[in-house]
């Protein structure tokens, strides 16, 4: 009792002591001091919880606005993770794609700071659990306490007018990575108090009564884990995409020591370097050793227990499991691996493994160039509001409260899809892309010299003033595309930035000023030239044409001087035969041949389906000659169909034709209760087309036969310079059918008269592999002619170098 009185004592002497002075300015003794000491503290306490968790959060500074400018940033951030049809990662879709030249948005929506939320994630339904609580013991460990309230630490908060370092919450976290915040030129004062300003107004709306499921997700999705090469774009955001580069795995599919060593990278993202020295020092610094714990490990340990006595891992056996697979992720082959079959395409272009172009945008734009923009606008075809893509207005979307209003009309897709598995190998395409680009070059070169070609259509080599050689892509679309007899596109290459397969240019209407809407075909000005005679065959066969020797009448018709009987330029015999007809596009000879077999009927509905759009200046010429010459409007995916069709005829097959596509299959994003959402696999229905069942063997004989002659003539064939694919030539070709187009542009075309060059066509190897094909190069407008009298013949060396990657694919 002695004792503990002369505890008292002392203590109540130190108190006297220390209130001594503080007494003067309080009347009323040092009892009185001490009851103001504990109602100033008491104030600050609840007055701090007061402000940060409801004025700061609702009132002052309108905390529904802000949240709702959080919304906009995490919508914009969502990202489309994209797989190759090996199952392959190879990157997420690029703003500058999603986004339509970037005009999508803008930074002054992003109030109240103007920052622009550039970077892209992809979306997780839940966070990684152990990623979570790992996070929370190294980074949040009060998290819960009662000094932890509304997403800020009090106790950090008492420290902030001497340190600016540490102690930041994971709201404060959040707010300042989907705000860029980190800028280094960001003063660290503001940037603390714009980060304490935004953390009650995340806490507010993602954490409701005590489920922080929300902001569980939102962190794995928006927090920065690897490092780029300084820019936005160069890092990695969450844990999806962190964890592709890093495990090669989906964010679900992490095992506990992944998600830790992610957890651990949130303090410092991981800048990848080329040293393996380094990068075991990195691994080093995030796992430890046993007998030097780092964050991975610390939170493996036994010891490692959450505010509510919990450990991060509870269950002793995972723990055990988890130390060693630690062990195991700290050898840096275990870590940071792309894909074998990614390596040398990088490697060829200058870049490692390590470069900053692993990031997922620049990777998937080095690997698959202008893909992205196809996979986009099919998605946008598929997923588009409206009720057909023919559409010629925007549809207006009625505001929706409490949304930006530059969400309303943006890309059907956006928010709405989280992965694509397209079907193309990009590894083999990547190669394919290589070869073709190396043919172009060559062919400009070699069609330059005829004096009939405008340099700069093709892709060109330039060497600058320092002797350095590079190579600058035509200012012509080129567009080189096969597809497989189901219609899954296997070769693709496209010089052009644009959507030029699909359909590009205003033929993607405008939705309310910003985003491109579904293909509107009404909008299409591409004319397609003699390779519509491939839809001239299919109709004669329809019809029941089986005799392609049979002759017909070239006499020159109205409209129809060139390439006739008494024509002054390429006079031709009175009559020919329909394999010449279709060989040497004698205009007049199919017309006639048309106008005997086919009705006006049946070409509408083919073309129809097609996609095809015929100009209303052509409406009144009979169909025949429109599509003889070819005056129907397509883009190259039309074209191709039709090729497909016309192969799957002549190889004697029925049924449907499936129209090319690049999208296998997509998973879709789907709200589920309380806000949350899973993810559903979907595979998209495709658009086909119907043969008539009329074309029977003798039909697939005469379309073998009149459309092989383009190949096979080797003296007026329009395809002759690429005889030696002729089918009856070689044992390897079952089938080959193709047809070539020109358009001719008018005196609007100045010195050159030709605006649009085209093959298409189909071939069979006698293994029984088919492909149809299309290849392009157009501007779709006579003030982008670049030729004089060529013909689409002249892309034959770019078909040849098409066809021997395909035939030396074979399984």
């Amino acid at each position: 009792m002695r004792i503990f009185e002369s505890v008292r004592e002392v203590g109540i002497g130190l108190a006297r002591w220390t209130t001594r002075g503080p007494a003067v300015a309080v009347k009323g003794g040092q009892r009185r001091t001490v009851g103001v000491f504990l109602l100033i503290a008491f104030g600050l306490y609840f007055g701090a919880l007061f402000w940060f968790g409801w004025l700061n959060g609702v009132l002052l500074i309108n905390g529904k606005a802000r949240w709702n400018a959080f919304q906009f940033a995490d919508q914009r951030a969502k990202a489309v993770a994209l797989y190759d049809s090996e199952g392959r990662y190879f990157g997420i879709v690029h703003p500058e794609t999603e986004n339509d030249h970037l005009g999508e948005f803008e930074r002054t929506d992003l109030t109240p700071f103007g920052a622009s939320p550039d970077h892209k994630a992809v979306p997780v339904a839940e966070a990684p659990p152990y990623f979570w609580r790992c996070v929370v013991y190294t980074e949040d460990r009060h998290r819960g306490e009662w000094r932890n309230r509304y997403g800020v630490d009090v106790g950090h908060l008492a420290r902030l007018p001497v340190s600016q370092r540490g102690g930041s919450t994971i709201e404060m976290q959040l707010a300042r990575s989907m705000w860029k915040m980190h800028s280094r030129n960001s003063n660290p004062m503001w940037r603390k108090l714009h980060e304490l300003s935004e953390a009650p107004v995340l806490n507010r709306y993602l954490v409701k009564d005590g489920d922080t499921r929300g902001l569980e997700r939102w962190f794995s999705q928006h927090i920065p884990l690897v490092q780029g090469g300084g820019d936005e774009q160069g890092s990695i955001y969450g844990v999806y995409a962190a964890g592709q580069f890093l495990f090669g795995k989906r964010a679900e599919e992490l095992d506990p020591a992944e998600q830790l060593v992610l957890a651990a990278a949130v303090r410092r993202p991981i800048a990848w370097p080329a040293s393996e020295e380094r990068r075991a020092e990195i691994l080093y610094d995030l796992i430890g050793v046993e007998e030097d714990k780092r964050r991975a490990l610390l939170c493996a340990s036994d010891e490692a227990r959450l505010a509510d006595g919990t450990r991060v891992i509870e269950d002793k056996r995972v723990r055990l499991a988890t130390r060693a697979r630690l062990a195991e992720l700290r050898a840096p082959a275990n870590v940071g691996q792309t894909d074998a079959a990614f390596l040398e395409i990088l490697r060829r272009d200058g870049m490692t493994a390590e470069a900053p172009l692993l990031a997922p945008m620049r990777l998937a734009k080095g690997l698959a160039p202008n893909l992205q923009s196809e996979v986009v606008a099919e998605l946008t075809d598929l997923l588009a509001p409206l009720a057909t893509a023919q559409a010629t207005k925007a549809v207006e979307a009625p505001p929706v409260k409490g949304q930006p209003t530059r969400l309303q009309g943006t890309h059907p897709w956006r928010g709405r899809v989280r992965e694509v598995e397209v079907t193309l190998d990009v590894a083999k395409n990547s190669e394919f892309r290589a070869r073709a680009r190396e043919a172009a070059m060559t062919l400009g070169e070699d069609l330059e010299k005829t004096g009939r070609y405008r340099k700069g259509a093709l892709p060109q080599r330039v060497v600058s003033d320092l002797g350095s050689l590079s190579i600058k892509e035509g200012d012509t679309a080129l567009v080189i595309a096969a597809a497989d007899e189901n219609g899954r596109i296997v070769r693709y290459y496209n010089t052009s930035a644009m959507t030029a397969y699909s359909g590009y240019g205003e033929t993607r209407p405008m939705i309310r000023g910003f985003g491109r809407g579904a293909y509107d075909r009404s909008f299409e000005t591409r004319s397609v030239g003699s390779v519509a005679k491939l839809a001239a065959a299919l109709l004669l066969a329809e019809g029941g044409a089986s005799d392609a020797g049979r002759t017909v009448s070239n006499a020159c018709m109205p409209g129809l001087q060139q390439r006739c009987a008494t024509s002054d330029v390429g006079a031709t015999p009175a009559r020919v035969t329909l394999s010449r007809a279709f060989g040497s596009s004698l205009n007049p000879a199919v017309v006639r041949a048309l106008g005997e077999g086919t009705t006006l009927a049946r070409t509408i509905e083919l073309m129809d389906t097609l996609g095809f759009y015929l100009p209303e200046r052509h409406r009144q010429t009979p169909m025949a000659t429109n599509l003889a010459l070819g005056r129907f409007a397509g883009r190259p995916r039309a074209v191709h169909w039709l090729a497909a069709a016309t192969l799957q005829a002549a190889r004697g097959e029925t049924g449907a034709v499936t129209q090319p596509f690049f999208v296998e299959r997509y998973r879709l994003i789907e709200s589920v209760a309380g806000g949350d959402f899973t993810f559903r696999l979907e595979t998209p229905a495709r658009t086909t087309l119907a043969l008539k069942e009329g074309i029977g063997e003798a039909q697939a004989q005469f379309l073998r036969a009149v459309l092989s002659q383009p190949i096979c003539d080797t003296r007026d064939g329009t395809l002759r310079r690429l005889s030696s694919w002729c089918a009856a030539a070689r044992k390897d070709v079952a089938v080959h059918v193709a047809k070539t187009g020109s358009v001719s542009s008018g005196p609007a075309g100045g010195t050159f008269d030709e605006s649009d060059l085209w093959i298409a066509g189909g071939i069979e190897f006698a293994d029984g592999r088919a492909y149809s094909y299309v290849i392009s190069l157009g501007a779709g407008s006579p003030r982008g002619a670049f030729t004089k009298d060529m013909g689409g013949g002249v892309l034959a060396p770019l078909a040849d170098v098409l066809l021997r990657d395909l035939l030396e694919d074979a399984p």
